[in-house]
């Protein structure tokens, strides 16, 4: 009889890689896919490009809530696996599909009834505002299915199985692609349906990559491979569990989203369409910089919950520093690369090139953030490896209270350019890092590593 897979994670350097890299591929695909979107998009006109900024973030916002839970699931897991408890696994991940489940239809019904007003708040011209509730009301049904991805995708990794994390993103974008161009522009034999177009496309790939995780997870037998038992019962107090856990990382993404939504609307409100279209781009290059920086985030809480469930605590501060030092190595490089030739990157949009010359000034500004963002995100992830996730959301209060300071002040009261604008972004990544390494060198997380 073959014997039974470990759980305990590898902490080499081979095997931080062939942990984090497929979780990198695997969200490179989806964030080059949204990047063609918004090409797409920018080829119909500058304010489609503009309007994917506001309902883009919008609709983040409720996908950053099932990345908290994912967060909280990865850690409650990746604890258990350093254990070997293994039957809890499972029962962690069902609670949690439970929960997002129950998210996804509270939220899609707020879409529908305080959308409209949320929107018109945003003081954007009524033919955009329009545009931008339609599509809302469309591309809200995708989180259902988000929701079902991010769950799975954290058992898979909590079981270090990353490489299926590829096999799913790769179906995701492939539809997404295929059905952008077609109902964007009307190839294929599909109706041409220009901006919503993209919406119906961006839900309809969900479905696809909810599906495939699913058929994936069951094609493999992990439950039998792993001796994992499945149980369908729900557990309140499990439910109490994933929910402590959840609830302060679900609101501190939330919350974070929010603010950056409200950088948008700020935007939208203080600046013309080709700023508000540049800041998208950026907003794009945001997502392709964090396939590496949220992987490594993936990575360092999956780590370190393992050897902290392993009674290895001690190691924490040498393994950080290993991640944080690969990480930067890896995004010095991409942006060295991107710096070095922007058009690469800028010309995707088709915009000319008065958009490129004036995008140079936020591209310096947000490289510079992207490279603190890369620590920030290892730090808060160490932080909610040790279980103390109200820390976390306190961390997070701190830096968006800092960062929607800034934003109005510099926006809406001083009304300074682009690029002062978006040096909002080194404002919050810089009390994020700074906060949460203060707080594993000198917190008394070591007294409070249950997560029962």
């Amino acid at each position: 009889m073959a014997a039974m897979p470990s759980l305990k994670v590898d902490t080499s350097l081979k095997g931080i890689l062939l942990l984090t890299l497929p979780i990198s591929v695997a969200n490179l695909i989806p964030e080059l896919n949204y990047l063609l979107n918004a090409a797409f998009l920018g080829h119909l006109g500058s304010k489609e490009l503009a309007l994917t900024g506001i309902t883009g973030v919008y609709y983040l916002i409720f996908a950053a809530i099932g990345y908290g839970l994912n967060a909280a699931l990865l850690s409650i897991m990746s604890r258990r696996a350093g254990e070997n408890n293994r039957d809890d696994i499972f029962a962690t991940l069902w609670h949690g599909i439970v929960i997002a489940l129950v998210l996804s239809v509270v939220f899609i019904v707020f879409t529908w009834i305080v959308t409209p007003y949320l929107i018109r708040l945003t003081n954007i011209e009524p033919s955009g505002a329009q545009m931008a509730e339609e599509f809302l009301n469309i591309r809200i049904f995708g989180i259902v299915f988000l929701y079902l991805i991010q769950m799975q995708n954290a058992y898979l990794i909590s079981l270090q199985r990353t490489k299926v994390l590829m096999i799913v993103a790769f179906v995701q974008a492939s539809v997404n692609l295929g059905l952008d161009y077609g109902l964007i522009f009307g190839h294929f034999g599909m109706p041409k349906l220009g901006f919503m177009g993209a919406a119906y496309a961006s839900v309809l790939s969900e479905i696809a990559g909810a599906i495939t995780v699913f058929v994936i997870i069951r094609y493999l037998n992990l439950s039998k491979l792993y001796d994992i038992t499945i149980s369908l019962k729900i557990s309140l107090n499990k439910i109490k569990q994933v929910l402590m856990q959840g609830l302060p990382l679900m609101g501190q993404y939330a919350i974070s989203t929010s603010a950056w939504w409200m950088f948008y609307v700020l935007i939208s409100r203080n600046y013309n369409y080709d700023e508000q279209a540049i800041s998208q781009t950026m907003r794009n290059l945001f997502g392709l910089s964090s396939v590496f920086t949220w992987a490594f985030g993936s990575s360092t809480n999956t780590i370190l919950s393992n050897l902290i469930g392993q009674g290895r605590q001690n190691e924490l501060f040498g393994m950080l520093k290993r991640l944080t030092l690969i990480s930067t190595i890896g995004i010095i490089i991409f942006l060295t690369i991107l710096n070095a030739y922007p058009r690469l990157f800028f010309d995707i949009f088709g915009q000319g090139d008065g958009f490129i010359a004036a995008s140079k000034g936020p591209l310096f500004v947000v490289s510079v953030a992207i490279l603190i963002l890369g620590m920030g995100v290892i730090s808060l992830n160490a932080v909610v490896a040790t279980g103390n996730t109200k820390v976390v959301f306190w961390i997070e209060f701190a830096g968006i209270s800092c960062y929607l300071i800034y934003v109005y002040t510099v926006a809406e009261i001083l009304k300074l350019s682009l690029e002062v604008a978006w040096m909002s972004e080194w404002v919050y990544w810089g009390v994020i890092l700074v906060l949460g390494f203060w707080y594993l060198r000198y917190g008394n997380w070591r007294n409070s590593l249950s997560l029962d």
